[in-house]
């Protein structure tokens, strides 16, 4: 099944090639008001004697972590500010790898931050409160035959705007052998994209616009509701 699949991925997408020994079946995904996520096909090539690792990982951006403390009777929520999020971070592998696994290729490990350190807490807490939101998952790749894999996952409808970098490394003995990259674009079309910049960039006309916004609604359903 797997096999005919990628067969017709070719057939259908000539200009598709396996150079770095895989690919995407789409390289740009369209976010407007209509978004509710994207399905990906990710497929290619696997050397015998060696294991894949396959990473996602989007655009750094500032994030907020809440964590849960006591103070007197009270549970409450604190907040920290983070820097270098990833906006998405995806871990596929053949054969399955655990995270604790790719800990053990420092090579790996050392270049994307939010697997740095298998001991940190906050990092931890990070790739756990991403999870929740569909924005971080370890997966195993489905292999085809002897040689070829194949992953369908799916980029959720939260995603930001960005590049998704994607990295494959070819392990060997738990050493990274081979490597190659390539870039999955994220970008905003219509209203989607317009409010977003006006929120950046005009977050004053934005704040005006949304109250003006309101009360025109409520007038409107008022008048309705009393002509009924």
């Amino acid at each position: 099944m797997f096999k005919i699949i990628l067969t017709i991925i070719f057939i259908s997408c000539p200009s598709i090639s396996l150079s770095g020994k895989f690919s995407l079946d789409k390289f740009n995904i369209e976010i407007n008001s209509n978004f509710l996520g994207e399905e990906v096909f990710l497929f290619g090539q696997k050397d015998e004697g060696r294991d894949l690792i396959i990473i996602f990982e989007g655009t750094e951006k500032q994030g907020k972590l809440f964590k849960k403390s006591k103070k007197g009777l009270f549970w409450i929520n604190d907040r920290k500010d983070l820097d270098k999020i990833p906006s998405f971070f995806a871990i596929f592998s053949t054969p399955k790898k655990s995270i604790n696994e790719i800990f053990l290729i420092p090579s790996i490990t050392r270049s994307h931050f939010l697997i740095q350190s298998s001991y940190s807490e906050k990092l931890y807490q990070i790739r756990e409160a991403l999870r929740v939101k569909g924005l971080y998952f370890e997966d195993e790749l489905q292999s085809v035959e002897e040689s070829l894999f194949i992953k369908k996952f799916k980029i959720p409808d939260n995603i930001s705007a960005g590049n998704i970098k994607v990295y494959l490394y070819e392990i060997k003995d738990n050493e990274v052998i081979n490597f190659s990259q390539k870039k999955l674009n994220i970008q905003k079309k219509g209203l989607t994209s317009k409010f977003e910049t006006m929120l950046e960039e005009q977050s004053l006309v934005y704040a005006i616009f949304l109250v003006v916004f309101s009360i025109v609604f409520s007038l409107i359903s008022n008048w309705l509701f009393k002509r009924r």
